[in-house]
């Protein structure tokens, strides 16, 4: 790993040390018919053994356990694991084990699992590609991979501008990547993709940067950035304002991909 790699966790591990509970309570974390379709697409049997990498506020962890003989819980941050595991373990889960890990060098044996899952976290991860190599290690041969992350649009402008937002309001964003990134992510660690379905999502503006912890200052910078982007950028976020002028919501988009390994 090299030294920025290090310096790029060791930010995510800071902004989630501070950040947890707020994660824990983010109602389009917590919700979503995002994390629903993840659960009706994953094929579930009370035998697997399911691992959730980089849980964040545990809600997929919550989802997936009822569905699987045990799953094990991971994340970077021991902070946000030990927020999860309170969360998790408060709604009367028994089958799930805790495991403070780094996804793109998990500690488990190969063929260790039938399921993983990893929603709405990997565009904070340094290298991705490297994260869906340990997926495709880790799992099972005929095991599945659920994966949810916010996508960049393919257009280079596009792609430039959410990514820049992204990263102004919270620091330890990485990369959205593109669908066609993510497609060859899946087919370089050997998972096919049996579906992909895209969802839009819309982001409160207050709700969003307060998440962040993000100051009345950069708050504002911000929100003066996002409403002087050309007409095209603001057609396609779908911003909206409030009668005081004021960013009401900015929407962007989320993929789902369902892979196998061979």
């Amino acid at each position: 790993m090299t030294n920025t790699d290090a310096e790029k966790k060791a930010q995510v591990q800071d902004y989630f040390s501070r950040t947890a509970a707020n994660y824990v309570n983010s109602t389009s974390h917590r919700t979503g018919a995002d994390l629903a379709r993840l659960i009706e697409l994953g094929e579930w049997d009370k035998q697997q053994q399911a691992l959730d990498i980089a849980t964040g506020g545990g809600h997929t962890a919550l989802a997936v356990a009822p569905h699987v003989a045990q799953v094990i819980v991971s994340d970077l941050t021991p902070t946000m694991l030990a927020t999860a595991r309170a969360f998790i373990l408060a709604q009367g889960i028994t089958n799930a084990v805790f495991v403070v890990a780094d996804a793109e060098h998990l500690p488990f044996l190969d063929a260790s699992f039938e399921r993983v899952t990893c929603r709405i976290a990997p565009h904070h991860f340094p290298n991705i590609a490297q994260a869906v190599q340990e997926v495709g290690r880790v799992l099972k041969p005929g095991g599945l991979f659920l994966l949810i992350d916010n996508i960049a649009p393919s257009d280079p402008e596009l792609d430039a501008f959410i990514n820049k937002v992204e990263k102004w309001r919270d620091p330890s964003h990485g990369r959205a990547c593109t669908s066609e990134e993510w497609r060859t992510f899946f087919a370089q660690a050997g998972l096919h993709i049996e579906h992909e379905e895209h969802m839009h999502k819309a982001f409160h503006y207050d709700d969003w940067t307060a998440r962040a912890q993000l100051s009345a200052a950069k708050k504002a910078a911000l929100e003066q950035f996002i409403l002087q982007s050309n007409a095209s950028i603001q057609a396609h976020f779908e911003m909206k304002t409030r009668s005081d002028g004021h960013l009401e919501s900015i929407t962007s988009e989320a993929i789902l991909l369902k892979g196998r390994k061979g």
